[in-house]
């Protein structure tokens, strides 16, 4: 399994750009110096749309394509209802200015509400994922909300790689019905909706996760 940091993400420079097609193109010309041309794709929340942008660029190479807690258009509009308020991710932003770490923490927590965790189990999460973390720096993640904020995939989601679409019942941060779309709008797609489960269910419940990826692989 290979795990590509995103630029200014982990151990990545950081770029000049951040959008959709920034993101995928660097995951492009990765996959490309690796000599990479069988694999499946796996994309989590940004992720998964960084992976939508890059199957349009790689057509049909990816032999199957995993998208994980994703959504097409992350800001709720007149004619999407199953994203985030506009105003709200321009809070997040304001706050990542003012103190990246606090507003990275409180993101972290966010992303297991609806998972049942009591406050010791997050404590204990914190400190096994956050507290090590090489966390992105102002730029990738002011970069990656001002994507969030405009990108839409809506229109572009004609690829017939075979999908598996899994997202958590109680996601806070996407909607299961933005997954529940993806799934309804790619030619090939299966939906599977973990109930009792937020938005990093690969953590919150591994097993599950790693079952059903098994499964659709095979």
């Amino acid at each position: 399994m290979l795990a590509p940091d995103l630029r200014g993400h982990g151990r990545s420079d950081p770029g000049t750009g951040y959008s959709l097609e920034n993101l995928a193109g660097d995951v492009e010309e990765w996959l490309d110096a690796m000599h990479i041309t069988e694999f499946y794709l796996l994309g989590w929340s940004l992720g998964g749309m960084v992976a939508l942008e890059l199957v349009e660029h790689l057509k049909n190479r990816p032999a199957k394509l995993i998208l994980l807690s994703t959504t097409p258009c992350f800001v709720r509009q007149q004619t999407w209802t199953a994203g985030q308020p506009r105003a709200q991710v321009k809070i997040l932003a304001r706050q990542f200015r003012r103190d990246s770490h606090a507003a990275l923490d409180s993101f972290f927590i966010s992303q297991f509400d609806g998972d049942g965790f009591d406050g010791e189990q997050m404590f204990s999460l914190r400190r096994e994922l956050l507290d090590i973390s090489l966390l992105p720096g102002k730029d990738a993640g002011l970069g990656g909300l001002d994507t969030l904020m405009h990108a839409d995939l809506r229109h572009r989601l004609g690829s017939d790689i075979p999908t598996l679409v899994m997202h958590g019942d109680r996601d806070a941060i996407i909607p299961a019905a933005a997954g529940k779309y993806l799934s309804t709008h790619l030619p090939d797609a299966q939906w599977l909706e973990l109930e009792h489960t937020g938005h990093a269910p690969f953590i919150s419940h591994p097993q599950r996760c790693a079952d059903a990826i098994r499964s659709f692989l095979q």
